[in-house]
């Protein structure tokens, strides 16, 4: 994949993501600052600034680890903080009954 094409991808799924994030203020138009599913503050122009008290990553809702598929359903914007602290560490066992849950 080209890199234009990979800048393009990654900007629709970040863009879909900041979609579903929540207006600050009640300004249904307002882009630029947005509140993630935990109520965290983040700045569209900070994805990937982990040095930035908004900064925010794509984050899988349901991990890769456990089944979770890369569509742009299963991905969210969130807070770089409430990515760090998430973990996939889930044991063996309990990942295979999930999956066949």
């Amino acid at each position: 994949m080209a890199v234009h094409e990979h800048m393009t991808l990654l900007e629709d799924l970040k863009r879909s993501a900041w979609a579903r994030t929540t207006p600050v203020g009640g300004h249904a138009s307002a882009w630029e600052f947005r509140k993630d599913k935990l109520g965290n503050l983040v700045r569209y122009a900070d994805f990937g600034n982990r040095k930035s008290p908004f900064g925010w990553e794509l984050d899988f809702i349901v991990s890769r680890a456990l089944g979770g598929s890369s569509d742009p359903e299963n991905l969210q914007a969130l807070h770089w903080r409430a990515t760090a602290a998430r973990s996939d560490n889930v044991p063996a066992g309990l990942a295979a009954g999930l999956k066949a849950a």
